[in-house]
């Protein structure tokens, strides 16, 4: 259930078990599973319309496609991209089993972007866990957000997270801060609630 919204979502529910079929694997597939930051982005795109209604917009490590599908049937012009193709057909299943239509998805590594887009909202759930990512995210941010658009991220309140939001901001960025709760306690990987922080970031006027 996000807001009023009830969502028929396939992911991967043990953790334990994806990490045996991913021991061969160059990169752990994060993306086949749910996660409570995903499930907070879509509930506060939901309680702000008019982020998404009439607007292009760009999910960035879509996963299995929870945000991105809320965002669309607010009325955006979703975009999906994700390193791992097999998350973007999963996404796809699960937009189609939704009754969501109209998504475009592209695989893509952040660090050899060549995608050249305006987007005027660029979403991103549990990215900013690596921190040898944080420059090739700034400048995807720089070079396809909007100059009035809005980046918005979300996260459990990581410490690597908050150093790059703090990064931002003494580059030039607002950022605004807001917390959500989700408890997505029995699907396997969680012990209870959890409290994702909500990061808006939207360039400062050089005037």
């Amino acid at each position: 259930m996000i807001g009023n919204r009830i969502l028929k979502i396939t992911a991967v529910q043990n953790t334990d078990a994806l990490l045996d079929q991913a021991e061969e694997l160059e990169h752990f597939p994060f993306g086949f599973l749910l996660w409570e930051s995903s499930i907070a982005l879509a509930t506060y795109l939901v309680g702000r319309p008019h982020l998404t209604y009439g607007r292009k917009v760009l999910e960035l490590g879509a996963g299995v496609g929870v945000t991105g599908i809320v965002a669309q049937s607010l009325g955006g012009a979703v975009r999906q991209t994700d390193h791992q193709k097999g998350a973007l057909v999963l996404a796809e299943q699960n937009a189609e089993q939704n009754g969501i239509q109209g998504i475009e998805r592209f695989a893509a590594d952040w660090r050899n972007w060549t995608c050249t887009d305006r987007f005027d909202l660029i979403l991103g759930s549990d990215i900013t866990y690596e921190r040898g990512m944080h420059f090739y995210l700034e400048e995807i941010f720089s070079a396809n957000l909007t100059p009035d658009g809005v980046v918005l991220l979300s996260d459990p309140g990581r410490p690597q997270t908050l150093e790059f939001a703090s990064r931002l901001e003494l580059r030039g960025w607002h950022i605004e801060i807001d917390t959500l709760t989700v408890d997505l306690a029995g699907r396997g990987q969680s012990d209870g609630a959890t409290d994702i922080t909500i990061l808006a970031l939207t360039k400062r006027s050089m005037t």
